[in-house]
């Protein structure tokens, strides 16, 4: 754990970055804005009414504070995007769950010439309430990915999508760390000059100290201007998953939808639904789904509100028989002055139904911030 003192130093820096003097959008503007440098900074005060996500959980208070840089290169094929942050939060009755949260993220950015795509390198600590295991988890996260793009003729063009992702829990007794591999590969066709057809095949491998995983999905849809106004991507298909943990294999309908609709200039609406399989803290193999709706109202070039409600549903195909479902909702506002100083705060409520007595509980909560970027 950290000292008191750079406790105390990262505080200062956010408020220094909250109320100090900004002339300039960028920090700084090297050849114009081919290479940029930004610097940012969030302060934030919350209340979380069960910080464990389980049956009869207490509720706490936390003040968060970070402070990053970010660097924009446009020059040469290859542009870059690299952002550092460091985050802490600090609980007030759980002192033990206090903790410091770094991310590195580098993005390399190829859009021009027959073969486009883009490479990321991420690295970050978490800290959160995982309903699955009804615990506060915290953990070390290396994702990777790359994702490329070739046209074959003016109608068709084929995309790969490959990942990585380590996972390391850390003071957490039974919790197994884990590893994905994902890849895919999708083939597109032109059927208009609004809207694409698209079929493919993922595979995803995933490993923990028990055994592996394997997913097979296959799966035919559309995207970009689905409808008038209404813009994003509807995929569906089948999925099986094995097993060499318990020799089972379980097959079900996927699903991935992400719509969004500009209803007018100041009203958005966004809605999301998924269907995948998932991996528990503990090794389990966890059918998800979940559906998502947000709607967004600016009032002012300052002023905006925005909601959002949620439904889902996680059923346990592995170990212990459980399912749960879950109902959540959230309200907000910001209040911009500008990108330089922001000012949020938003009310959330989740209930999880579940059929193990633990995992059935009500959780709240409310959060204040500031940010400021420049």
């Amino acid at each position: 754990m950290f000292s008191r003192s750079a406790q105390s130093l990262v505080g200062l820096l956010v408020l220094a970055l909250l109320f100090s003097q900004q002339s300039v959008f960028a920090l700084l503007n090297i050849d114009g804005t081919r290479n940029q440098v930004f610097v940012f900074g969030t302060a934030s005060y919350s209340y979380d009414s069960n910080v464990f996500a389980q049956t009869g959980g207490e509720g706490d208070s936390i003040f968060g504070a970070s402070v990053g840089v970010e660097v924009k290169r446009r020059a040469g094929i290859i542009a870059v995007n690299g952002r550092a942050v460091l985050d802490y939060q600090k609980f007030s009755k759980f002192s033990d769950q206090t903790s410091w949260n770094p991310t590195f993220y580098l993005e390399l950015n190829k859009t021009t010439g027959r073969t486009t795509g883009a490479l990321t390198i991420n690295a970050f600590r978490s800290s959160r309430a995982d309903s699955a295991v009804n615990l506060r988890t915290q953990s070390w996260n290396f994702p990777l990915g790359l994702s490329l793009k070739y046209p074959v003729n003016d109608k068709l063009y084929v995309t790969t999508q490959t990942g990585y992702l380590k996972r390391s829990y850390v003071d957490t007794v039974g919790l197994l760390s884990n590893t994905d591999y994902s890849q895919a590969v999708d083939l597109f066709y032109v059927f208009t000059s609004k809207l694409d057809l698209v079929g493919g095949y993922r595979i995803r491998v995933g490993t923990t100290e028990l055994g592996t995983t394997t997913d097979h999905a296959f799966s035919v849809g559309a995207t970009n201007g689905l409808l008038p106004k209404v813009n994003g991507t509807v995929r569906f298909g089948y999925q099986v998953r094995e097993s060499d943990v318990t020799g089972d294999t379980y097959g079900q309908f996927t699903s991935t939808a992400a719509l969004t609709w500009n209803a007018t200039r100041n009203f958005t609406m966004n809605a999301a639904v998924s269907r995948d399989f998932s991996t528990t803290a503990v090794g389990g193999s966890v059918d998800t789904f979940s559906a998502i709706a947000r709607g967004i109202y600016v009032f002012t070039r300052r002023y905006s509100a925005e909601a959002g409600v949620g439904y889902g549903r996680n059923k346990f195909v592995s170990g212990t028989p459980r399912q749960d479902d879950f109902f959540s909702w959230d309200v907000g506002g910001t209040f911009r002055w500008s990108e330089r100083f922001q000012l949020s705060g938003t009310y959330t409520s989740l209930t999880n139904w579940s059929t193990v007595s633990i995992s059935d509980f009500t959780r709240t909560g409310y959060s204040f911030n500031v940010s400021s970027r420049f």
